[in-house]
């Protein structure tokens, strides 16, 4: 951890954020104590971003899909844990999880979800995708969707971005027990 964690936030919101974080994950979220206790703007623009989320057309697994591919393609140790926490508490496939980064060989997998882990790899990593590989995601994904797709690969990379360099560390929630 590069920053020293902040146990008593000053700002009325980030006290509520803390008592709202023991409660459901029983500790105070790293990202919480690390980036959001430092800046409460930015932690309104993070509340904003979730609240957005909730209302995209796809389905849940699909958002939960793309939340933990992207966080594992990124090494992220703190969003990789929170995401597969979140995966366990919304009963997510267990095999899912485990073949993440072998999709392409792995029989858990759709063709539907195997287009969509491509593109987000894809996108994650070079930022773009061949026009093959979008004509793929179009095979099953409208229009809307694939913007909800990019929009939450971007919001991923985004929230990836942050906790990496600041080294914040897993928080280690118990996930699949």
């Amino acid at each position: 951890m590069r920053l020293a964690p902040i146990t008593t936030p000053h700002s009325w919101l980030l006290k509520a954020a803390y008592f709202a974080s023991k409660r459901t994950f029983g500790k105070v979220l790293g990202a919480l104590q690390i980036i959001y206790a430092r800046h409460t703007p930015i932690f309104r623009v993070m509340l904003r971003i979730l609240k957005t989320e909730k209302r995209l057309s796809l389905d849940e697994n699909t958002k939960i899909l793309i939340h933990n591919f992207v966080s594992h393609l990124n090494d992220c140790p703190f969003c990789s844990n929170t995401s597969a926490y979140m995966a366990s508490k919304s009963q997510f496939d267990r095999q899912k999880m485990q073949d993440l980064l072998n999709y392409s060989d792995s029989a858990t997998f759709s063709l539907k979800e195997k287009a969509l882990m491509e593109y987000l790899e894809s996108v994650t990593y070079t930022k773009n995708a061949s026009d093959d590989c979008f004509q793929r995601l179009k095979l099953y994904f409208n229009e809307r969707e694939i913007v909800e797709i990019t929009w939450l690969c971007a919001v991923e990379n985004y929230f990836n971005m942050q906790a990496k360099p600041l080294g914040i560390p897993s928080d280690e929630l118990k996930a699949y027990v």
